[in-house]
């Protein structure tokens, strides 16, 4: 019965998320955390952590591969069936009625105004997620350093491919062991919460 109700609460919680946030997976990061870290207590800090670096190195879209990772996380196999589904039926209705009405809202100046006002607010989801993210990990010089080498190659030589800057960074990790193990060393504090 427990089980069940963990099933039910992992539909309705994706189901909820996918139809209220807008711009993708990064969007959906804060609201998961709130979500099954401090009200449900499903996840660490650290597992989340360790879902949205992995989920970044997968193919596919970020939300449903979150869908998959946390559902198996927290229900195994049924967990991640139900968890994908669940996130991929709102933007399947959605498209399903842009496609109905496109025509109509196609060309239309207030449509254009209101997604004008959500590219905004989902530019400042994505901040907070990096925001916190960058709390989280950015710890000691080594991490701090990683980070802004990959920001600026990203940011100012756009022919460079981001899965090469993943792979160069996970290969500094392997080639710099002692500054990962000393960025993964929590204080006595910290490690407690």
């Amino acid at each position: 019965m427990k089980y069940l109700r963990r099933l039910y609460a992992l539909c309705a919680v994706f189901f909820k998320i996918s139809a209220i946030t807008i711009g993708g997976g990064m969007v959906m990061i804060p609201v998961m955390e709130k979500e099954f870290l401090d009200k449900r207590k499903w996840l660490t800090r650290d597992d989340m952590l360790d879902t949205v670096a992995l989920v970044q190195s997968m193919p596919g879209v970020i939300a449903v591969n979150m869908a998959l990772m946390i559902g198996y996380r927290v229900a195994k196999l049924p967990g991640a069936m139900v968890a994908a589904f669940a996130v991929v039926i709102p933007p399947f209705l959605t498209i399903l009625v842009i496609a109905f009405f496109f025509k109509t809202l196609s060309g239309n100046e207030k449509v254009s105004e209101i997604f004008c006002g959500v590219r905004a607010a989902t530019s400042a989801l994505i901040l907070i997620s990096v925001i916190k993210m960058g709390k989280k990990v950015l710890k000691n010089p080594f991490a701090i350093t990683v980070a802004v080498v990959s920001f600026v190659i990203l940011a100012f030589f756009p022919q460079v491919n981001v899965v090469h800057v993943i792979i160069a960074a996970g290969l500094a990790g392997v080639l710099f062991p002692e500054s990962v193990t000393l960025s993964s060393k929590l204080p006595k504090e910290e490690a407690k919460q």
